[in-house]
C-alpha cells in the first residue's frame, strides 16, 4: 500500500495555500470565481499554463492559482484536505482513498493515456551494465540490480511503477536495490549528477537534461510509449472533490473547456508553448522542454474525456502490478465521470 504524507502534511499544505489568494468561492470585481489548483510542475501540464497564460480560463470565468508541490502525494493532500479544487493525479490515489472509506474525490478531465516516465541512468553505469536504449527492455531494466534508484517521495508514481518494474524482472525492490526519496525534478536530476543516486525515472523533461549534458543515459523514454504494458493507459488526470464538484458543475465544465482548447495550441504549435511554459518549470534548458511537448503530444488527451475500457484496462493493470491490493470498481461514478465534459 502507498505510504501518506499524514495529517501534518495536510496542515503545512492547508498553510502554505492559505497564503495564495483569497475564498475560492469568492467572485471578483469583475464577477469570476477563483479556484486553486495543486500539482507539481510538469511538461504533461502544459495546457493548465497555456490556459492561464492565453486568457482561455478568464474568459470562461475563472481565475486560476497554480500551488506548486514537490510531488503526486501533496497534490492528493490538497484535495483531500478541502483546499484545493482540482489536482493532477493517479486512479492509484483514489482507489486507495476509498480502501481506507473515503470516496470524497473524483476525476473528471483525462490528461494523459500512456506512462511518461522515463528512466535515465548515470552515463558510466549503464556503460559498464552494456545497456542501451535499444537493449530488450528486460535487460534495461536487470540492468537496476545493486543501484540507488531516486524517486520523490514514498508511494509516488515514482515509487510505485519502479517497484513494478523491478518485480517484472524477479527483482526485489526491498532487497536488490536502494530506493532513496530526492525530492522533486531539480533535486533528482542534481542527485544523479552528483552521484548521490545511479538512476531515476520521472516524466522528462529533467532525464532529458540529464542526457543532453552528458551524464546521463536514458533507458526508457515514456513519451515514446517504451513500456507496452503501460500504453492505452490512463495514467493522470484531473480530479476534484465530489461535493464542491456537485455544488459547481458550471465550473468543473469550465475548467474542462479552457483546457480543450489550450490543448489544440500544445499539439498544434508546440514551439510558442516551450516559450510560455519555462518559467512555470523552472527551467532554461529549452531544447529539453522542446523536446518532451513535441514527444508528449502523442500521449495528450484531445478532450479530455475518460474511455470505460482504457480505465477497466488500467485498473486491472494496476492490480496485477499490485499497486493496490484489491480490484477497483471500473464502472463511471465510483472513481471518474465524463458529467462535466462535452463527451
Amino acid at each position: 500500500m502507498r505510504i501518506r504524507s499524514g495529517v501534518a502534511a495536510f496542515a503545512v499544505l492547508a498553510l502554505a495555500m492559505a497564503g495564495c489568494g483569497g475564498d475560492s468561492d469568492a467572485g471578483g470585481a469583475s464577477g469570476t470565481t477563483t479556484i486553486k489548483v495543486v500539482s507539481a510542475p510538469n511538461v504533461f501540464l502544459a495546457a493548465l499554463y497555456v490556459a492561464r497564460d492565453d486568457g482561455l480560463f478568464a474568459k470562461e470565468g475563472l481565475t486560476v492559482e497554480i500551488v506548486q508541490v514537490e510531488s503526486g502525494n501533496d497534490s492528493i493532500a490538497g484535495l483531500a484536505s478541502g483546499d484545493a479544487q482540482f489536482a493532477d493525479v493517479g486512479f492509484e490515489d483514489l482507489v486507495e482513498m476509498r480502501e481506507q472509506g473515503d470516496d470524497s474525490i473524483v476525476i473528471v478531465h483525462d490528461i494523459l493515456d500512456r506512462v511518461t516516465l522515463t528512466l535515465v541512468m548515470r552515463k558510466e553505469i549503464a556503460a559498464s551494465k552494456g545497456v542501451t536504449e535499444q537493449s530488450p527492455l528486460a535487460d534495461r531494466l536487470r540492468a537496476l540490480r545493486g543501484l540507488k534508484i531516486g524517486i520523490t517521495s514514498p508511494g509516488a508514481p515514482t515509487d510505485t511503477y519502479m517497484r513494478y518494474y523491478l518485480r517484472s524482472v524477479g527483482l526485489n525492490p526491498d532487497r536488490d536495490v536502494e530506493i532513496i526519496p530526492v525530492g522533486g525534478a531539480s533535486s533528482l536530476l542534481a542527485a544523479l549528477k552528483n552521484g548521490q543516486i545511479d538512476a531515476y525515472h520521472l516524466s522528462p523533461p529533467t532525464p532529458y537534461v540529464a542526457a543532453e549534458q552528458g551524464f546521463g543515459t536514458v533507458l526508457i523514454d515514456g513519451p515514446k510509449g517504451g513500456v507496452p504494458d503501460l500504453d492505452n493507459f490512463a495514467y493522470t488526470a484531473w480530479a476534484t472533490p465530489r461535493q464542491w464538484a456537485d455544488a459547481n458543475p458550471d465550473k468543473v465544465s469550465a475548467f474542462s473547456r479552457a483546457l480543450n482548447a489550450a490543448t489544440a495550441k500544445v499539439k498544434s504549435d508546440p514551439e510558442a508553448v516551450v516559450d510560455q511554459i519555462l518559467d512555470d518549470l523552472g527551467s532554461d534548458q529549452r531544447a529539453a522542454i522542446q523536446r518532451t511537448v513535441t514527444g508528449m503530444s502523442s500521449a495528450l488527451s484531445d478532450n479530455g474525456c475518460l474511455d470505460a475500457a482504457t480505465v477497466t484496462r488500467t485498473l486491472d493493470k494496476m492490480f496485477e502490478l499490485k499497486i493496490f491490493e484489491e480490484r477497483a470498481d471500473p464502472a463511471e461514478g465510483a472513481l471518474w465521470t465524463n458529467k462535466y465534459n462535452s463527451c
